[in-house]
């Protein structure tokens, strides 16, 4: 029920046009939502719920759009933060990037890039995230969660193979073969880095940091730790979520290896399930596209992270095929992929693929929201808990300012509006668990300036050592 009126509350938000992304997908045109000890308590049109309701705290919207906290399903939120705009001189050589991102490996700068990162997303509407493991020092990036208070599932740095094939390297997935090797771990090491952070930060105990089964996959897991990493993760009650088939070279390897495609090999070892999640999926057959739709995976579609490095995520992706066939298909920022804003990523998905395909509509507005929320938090294991504006639900928000002209006008649906025009721009306040950790703005709970100054000074030192010559193209002028 969503209309429980009548109960008390800590805080209740009225006069909201309200996206609640419920099973109806009700828009709630003048709507209300009472919120207590940081669950929804009630939800429906003002003149039930917002007139009927007793609260402690009380703030009238006048008609700013309301919607889920979106969830980023796929970022790298760490030390590679702090390197963000530097890109190598010919726009093609990512790992030189990765290789100079290891001068910056140290809890500083994990916390740091962490830190900007969580800013930048919660800024954008985001109120959750998931990483496929990057932390070198996990401490640090729990830290840094907590001070701005989103939810995170942070992780180990975890692989342990590093795959040669026909006498060759492999270059399967971004990361290059001397920083595989150099993070390449003995794999019962990987289990019980697996296994330390799910018994740290447990996935069912409800807390903001939460601990999963996240590996970096992409032909560096082998099958045993795969295996025992479902085990783990199914132990535990928390998704297993890895990289899969982000470049052509992964069909390649796997073809050579085992003599299928690796969706092919994940089922015929058994780890394709409904607990698995799968990062970018960019080259499937149509086979493939069918085995993880009968096994319930759930995939995380990157578009910014292809478009920026030429993967073939629109070119040959199969991301509205698996939507049809009823696949849960979230939206990731990445890495060097530009803005952690998944409304970017959202209208990307939306507009990449009617170009490429030339067709109307392939993905709509709708659609591409349900991936920013619902999706997003299937693909996390969390969609009971997040996701949607329900009863019973946590209270994670995201309120929209109406001083801005993408607000502009203000139709009675606001999908489109959203998705094609204001995005981002207009966020304006963010809860999680009913709290306002973005106040009109204002972060609440630390001092961004404090933050900034750090993240500079961070990022100038590690400038200065790369040497701005290594990678800047136009000439640098005191």
């Amino acid at each position: 029920m969503n209309e429980e009126t009548g109960t008390g509350a800590d805080t209740l938000l009225r006069h909201g046009r309200i996206l609640t992304m419920d099973s109806r997908r009700r828009i709630l045109v003048d709507g209300a939502i009472a919120i207590r000890q940081g669950t929804i308590t009630a939800v429906g049109p003002d003149r039930q719920v917002g007139a009927n309701t007793s609260a402690t705290t009380t703030r009238d919207l006048g008609g700013a759009l309301v919607h889920p906290g979106l969830i980023d399903a796929h970022v790298h939120a760490g030390n590679s933060e702090l390197s963000r705009g530097m890109a190598p001189k010919d726009h093609a050589d990512y790992g030189e990037v990765d290789d100079w991102l290891f001068t910056l490996r140290r809890p500083e700068t994990d916390h740091l890039g962490t830190l900007l990162s969580c800013m930048e997303m919660v800024s954008n509407g985001t109120t959750a995230y998931s990483d496929t493991g990057g932390s070198f020092y996990l401490e640090e990036t729990v830290r840094a969660i907590q001070t701005v208070g989103m939810r995170g599932m942070p992780g180990h740095v975890v692989l342990d193979a590093n795959p040669q094939v026909s006498g060759r390297d492999t270059s399967a997935g971004a990361m290059s073969e001397e920083e595989a090797e150099t993070l390449r771990a003995p794999t019962s090491r990987c289990v019980e880095r697996l296994e330390e952070q799910m018994i740290r930060y447990p996935f069912r105990n409800g807390g903001r940091v939460r601990g999963a089964a996240t590996m970096y996959g992409c032909m560096r897991c082998s099958d045993e730790l795969l295996l025992r990493a479902q085990a783990l993760a199914r132990h535990h009650g928390a998704p297993m979520i890895m990289h899969q088939s982000w470049d052509p070279e992964e069909v390649t390897i796997s073809e050579e290896l085992y003599g299928c495609r690796p969706i092919e090999h994940l089922a015929d070892i058994g780890v394709l399930d409904e607990n698995l999640t799968l990062v970018h999926m960019n080259h499937l057959s149509a086979r493939e596209v069918d085995l993880v739709a009968d096994s319930g995976t759930r995939v995380v579609h990157c578009p910014a992270a292809s478009f920026r490095r030429g993967m073939g995520a629109v070119r040959v992706g199969s991301f509205p095929e698996m939507l049809a066939k009823g696949v849960p298909v979230a939206l990731g920022s990445d890495g060097y992929s530009g803005r952690r804003d998944v409304l970017r990523q959202a209208y990307l998905a939306a507009v990449g693929f009617r170009e490429f395909r030339g067709e109307l509509p392939v993905l709509t507005g709708e659609t591409v929201l349900e991936m920013a929320t619902l999706h997003g938090a299937t693909a996390l294991g969390l969609e009971d808990e997040i996701g949607s504006i329900e009863v019973g639900k946590r209270a994670d928000l995201v309120i929209h300012r109406l001083d801005r002209p993408e607000a502009y006008p203000r139709f009675l649906d606001p999908v489109d509006n959203l998705v094609y025009f204001r995005a981002s721009s207009t966020v304006d306040t963010v809860f999680v668990d009913g709290e306002a950790i973005l106040d009109r703005g204002v972060f609440t709970r630390f001092d961004a300036e404090e933050a900034y100054r750090r993240i500079d000074a961070a990022a100038t030192e590690f400038e200065a050592g790369v040497g701005p010559s290594t990678y800047a193209v136009w000439p640098l002028v005191d």
